[in-house]
């Protein structure tokens, strides 16, 4: 009886110096550069209101193209529907210029194109594919119009384009 308290007492005390020595910090002990280090990656952009249409973007991603000489670069955007009707958003409605080339967008790219309904949300990726040297610009919302009108820019960015992954 006496060896199975001891085993038991001895047990214990095992345990405890173990949780007592481990080497993992806890939340409060963790490096501020790492918590520097992931604000710098998460860059956030202002949102931007055009015709009660909130517009955020939510990320930028770069991955190369399948011949390796481009970069296709998705920006998700969320948009936020603030009026009483529909509001239809395609990725048509945005282009990209770097220096005094413009881009439009990838057409073949699985781009957002959707009518959002009276106060809700919807979330998208508009795709260019652009140069490899191109690591900065203003990304605008720019409408498609019909007929004589010329299209208008509304609202712009201006974005980094992150390193391929």
């Amino acid at each position: 009886m006496l060896k199975k308290v001891m085993l038991i007492a001895m047990s214990g005390a095992c345990a405890l110096s173990l949780v007592a020595c481990s080497a993992t910090p806890t939340k409060e002990e963790t490096p501020k550069t790492t918590q520097e280090a992931k604000s710098e990656k998460e860059k956030t952009y202002p949102a931007k209101t055009v015709n009660n249409i909130e517009m955020q973007i939510k990320g930028i991603e770069t991955t190369e193209n399948g011949k390796g000489d481009k970069n296709i670069v998705q920006i998700t955007m969320s948009f936020k529907n603030e009026t009483d009707s529909k509001y239809g958003i395609g990725g048509n409605d945005f282009i990209f210029k770097s220096g005094d080339k413009t881009y439009q967008v990838k057409t073949d790219a699985n781009n957002i194109g959707t009518e959002i309904a009276a106060d809700k949300t919807v979330s998208g990726a508009i795709n260019f594919e652009l140069p490899k040297d191109v690591k900065s610009g203003e990304f605008s919302y720019q409408p498609v119009t019909f007929g004589k009108d010329k299209p208008k820019v509304l609202a712009t960015w201006k974005i980094s384009i992150p390193n391929n992954k």
